[in-house]
Order: structure tokens, then C-alpha cells, then sequence
């Protein structure tokens, strides 16, 4: 067994522990503040009654599952200039992250729009399409995984996360570009279209969100290296 490998078990520390249990507390909190706050101090919208309390998870849930395929696509980067696995394992767990939280987010949407508008799918919203697209791309990214062997896994895993990548400011720009009345522009160039009371749960909660990703992208991280590191005492036992 490497020494480095010995002096950790010895140490009973797993690499990373450290950083998933912060990221875990930090993450926990402030779910628990943001739910409280979203729905017990946040005004409620006078034309949408309670439902319109939705935004603030919605909204902070599409923007993180966005950040998870630019850190698949920054992962890519180091993995085709390191050859390192790691990059791979980070670049594969934050894709799965993005999709789990596409998922919700287009969970969330439907109830929204159900409650809102009367529909749970308008296929003339460019906003709705052009997301729809960038899961879709994503989704295909587990077919060309399991397509090729390993030696090409990662190389071809990466270069299709980068190239994948831009669909993801095609998305975001569309709501601007479009009249949609499902989708308005909450954010313009001079500012939020908010007030001040809805703007602060609106932080709170994308801040709840994205400690909920850094959190799980450890923790799954931290199973991926230990689940090598097995591989290798398995095999050095074989060759003993």
C-alpha cells in the first residue's frame, strides 16, 4: 500500500471530509433560513397570492444548476491539460448535479405555471425550449460515457462538457430577448426588478442553493476517491 494511502487510514481522516461537513452545515442553515424567511418574512405578491413564493427556490435553483455545467466545462479544461482523473470525477458528478437540479427546476416551473397561468408547458417560450435543449445535451452526455472504453472516456466526456457549455448562455439569454409571459426579466442592466424585501430572500435562497451543490459535490466526490482508492489496495493485494 503507498505510504500516502497508509498514513491517511492510519490518520482515520478521508480526504475531503473536512470540506463536505462545512459546506454541509453552511448548507443546512441556510436552507433553514431561506425557507423560513421565504415564507413566513418575504411580502407575497398581491397578484399571485402564496403560489408566486415559488420564485425564490425557481429561480435560485435554475441559476445553480447553470453553474454546475460551467463547472463541468471548467473541469473539462483541466482535464485535458492535466490528464488528471480527478478533473474527470469533478466534471462527471457536477453534470449529474446540474440534471438532478434541471429536474427541479422544471418541477418547480410547472406548478408555477399551472398555478400562475392555467398551463404546465408553453412550447412557444423560448426560455422553456432553449432550457429544455441544454438538459437534453446533457442527457446525452451519459450516452457517449458509456459508448467508448476508458482510455478515451475521459477525454471524450470532457471536450463534449465544454463544447456542451454553450448552450447554457444561448439559455440564459433568451428570456431577454423574448416577450414571454411566463418568463419576465427579473434582472435587467440597471438592476433587480424587485424590491428590496423580495430581493434579500431571493440571495439568500440562490446562496442556500449553491451551498447545497458545493455540499453534495463533495460528499460524492469523497466516494468517488475512496472507491479508487479500494480499487487500489484490491489490486496491490492481487499482485502480493
Amino acid at each position: 500500500m503507498p505510504s500516502s494511502t497508509t498514513e491517511k487510514t492510519r490518520s482515520g481522516r478521508v480526504p475531503g471530509a473536512r470540506a463536505a461537513l462545512i459546506w454541509g452545515v453552511i448548507a443546512a442553515v441556510l436552507v433553514t433560513v431561506s425557507t423560513i424567511g421565504v415564507f413566513l418574512v418575504a411580502p407575497e405578491d398581491a397578484d399571485q397570492g402564496v403560489i408566486q413564493r415559488i420564485f425564490y427556490f425557481h429561480v435560485a435553483i435554475a441559476l445553480v444548476s447553470l453553474v454546475a455545467f460551467a463547472v463541468a466545462c471548467v473541469a473539462g479544461i483541466f482535464l485535458l491539460r492535466t490528464r488528471s482523473a480527478r478533473w474527470d470525477d469533478v466534471g462527471d458528478v457536477a453534470i449529474r448535479l446540474g440534471l438532478l437540479f434541471s429536474v427541479l427546476v422544471v418541477i418547480t416551473g410547472s406548478i408555477w405555471a399551472k398555478a400562475s397561468w392555467g398551463t404546465w408547458w408553453v412550447w412557444s417560450d423560448p426560455r422553456l425550449v432553449t432550457y429544455l435543449i441544454v438538459v437534453l445535451i446533457y442527457a446525452a452526455y451519459f450516452v457517449l460515457r458509456s459508448s467508448v472504453d476508458d482510455d478515451r472516456r475521459m477525454r471524450y466526456a470532457a471536450i463534449y462538457a465544454i463544447a456542451g457549455f454553450a448552450s447554457v448562455p444561448l439559455s440564459f439569454y433568451s428570456v431577454r430577448v423574448a416577450n414571454s409571459f411566463v418568463h419576465p426579466v427579473v434582472f435587467t442592466g440597471s438592476g433587480a426588478a424587485m424590491p428590496g424585501s423580495m430581493l434579500i430572500w431571493f440571495v439568500v435562497s440562490l446562496a442556500a442553493m449553491l451551498a447545497l451543490f458545493i455540499a453534495l459535490l463533495e460528499v460524492e466526490l469523497i466516494g468517488r476517491r475512496a472507491e479508487r482508492a479500494l480499487r487500489r489496495v484490491a489490486l496491490a493485494l492481487e499482485n502480493t
